[in-house]
């Protein structure tokens, strides 16, 4: 198979893990069809895709712990929370053990997913990526900045989870939450690299319908505003083009697909 994951691991450390662990939050919500908040972490694992084998959801008191992961002795695997825990508290827990089962599972292995052996490196990471979105964030923040708690109750999250997520946002994406900033990123390119994104994001808008003259800033900036779905991959993908070493826009756009549907990357 293809090791261009453990390459990227080696080549670019602890970022080009987050920046993978992201995708697979994003990619996810995508797979599912999730489009909103509070992101349905508990129908996500009652209704688990392929890649999680065997998964099962379980409610126990556990004393000191909110959520854990198990492995059987059968080949079944638990997620197993206390319900006794505050709803936003068992949910953070939830999707924290769904990266741990993920990184437990045949396909993380095949793939040499960053760190599988060590899954709970990056399960904090994992949960707030994939309970509070960066494009959504953006999105609720696009006029008045609203308030932690009301952020909070939006993602049905805990405020101190919020406040992480925020602070992560702006370190690692800084002025990247309007249109007109990732529209300006783009329009900077050099060519070829500029006209080849500028086409991707006008046949992704258009349902593949665009033709061969070139967009506007105006008509770009109109897309991304328009659709937080677009704006977000095509975020993904800058950044992952811009990366050291030109990690290539492929992980950003299809690393989930092949997670799903069981594929070589």
């Amino acid at each position: 198979m293809d090791n261009s994951l453990e390459e990227m691991r080696l080549s670019h450390g602890c970022d080009a893990e987050a920046f993978l662990v992201e995708c697979l939050a994003w990619g996810l919500l995508r797979a599912y069809g999730i489009e909103e908040p509070p992101v349905p972490v508990r129908e996500m694992i009652e209704n688990p895709l392929p890649i999680f084998e065997r998964l099962t959801l379980l409610e126990l008191s556990l004393g000191l712990y909110d959520v854990a992961y198990r492995s059987c002795s059968d080949g079944s695997r638990l997620i197993v929370v206390d319900p006794t825990r505050p709803r936003t508290v068992q949910r953070v827990g939830m999707a924290r053990e769904l990266y741990v089962a993920f990184c437990r599972s045949s396909r993380a292995a095949e793939l040499r997913w960053p760190r599988y052996e060590q899954p709970h490196v990056h399960s904090d990471l994992f949960a707030r990526c994939l309970l509070v979105p960066a494009a959504w964030v953006q999105q609720a923040c696009t006029g008045a900045i609203p308030q932690l708690e009301n952020l909070a109750a939006c993602f049905g999250v805990p405020a101190r989870t919020v406040a992480h997520r925020v602070s992560e946002i702006d370190h690692h994406h800084p002025r990247s939450g309007t249109r007109e900033s990732l529209t300006e990123a783009l329009f900077s390119l050099k060519e070829p690299w500029r006209g080849r994104f500028l086409e991707l994001v006008a046949n992704l808008a258009t349902n593949w319908a665009w033709g061969e003259q070139r967009p506007t800033q105006e008509e770009t900036a109109a897309w991304l505003g328009a659709n937080p779905d677009l704006y977000h991959d095509v975020r993904y993908m800058l950044d992952a083009w811009r990366r050291p070493g030109n990690v290539i826009t492929h992980h950003a756009t299809s690393l989930v697909q092949s997670l799903v549907q069981g594929s070589t990357i």
